[in-house]
């Protein structure tokens, strides 16, 4: 890469500043911050992180069209923000329905943003549902009320 590009060096950086071109800002609903996430490749992801993540990149996102999205799966901890290990770097392993998702604070403001819901724990790489923003209501029972049910 050219030294005076803008932006993260590697995959699932902060959106704060700049995702790489063919990434683009997630955020999962129920859990705070963001990250960028590239499309999944044949159910691969690529496998730069940023400097400090140990986190694995999975493909354990969807979006409404059917696209597959990475993320980097972590082990969330009550003693770690980063991680049970320290996995997510500078980031925060956020907890949501047994699974731990490497995020970053995102600015109140944030636009252009992939709304996304985490539907299935029982594997990592099987799906974290991409709602579109305008979607309304919880698409599982247990929800919170706030959002619909």
């Amino acid at each position: 890469k050219d030294e005076h590009t803008q932006g993260n060096p590697t995959h699932y950086g902060d959106p704060a500043s700049g995702c790489e071109s063919d990434e683009q800002a997630v955020r999962v609903q129920g859990v705070s911050g963001d990250f960028c996430s590239p499309k999944c490749s044949s159910g691969t992801c690529p496998s730069d992180v940023p400097q400090g993540v140990t986190a694995q990149p999975k493909c354990a996102l969807r979006s409404p069209t059917g696209d597959s999205y990475c993320a980097l799966i972590c082990s969330p901890s009550d003693w770690r923000p980063n991680g049970a290990k320290g996995e997510c770097g500078t980031g925060t392993c956020q907890a949501i329905q047994g699974l731990g998702l490497c995020t970053y604070a995102a600015p109140a403001g944030a636009k252009d943003v992939v709304e996304t819901e985490v539907v299935s724990s029982a594997e990592a790489a099987e799906v974290v549902e991409v709602k579109d923003e305008h979607t309304q209501g919880n698409p599982t029972h247990y929800g919170d009320p706030a959002s619909g049910c």
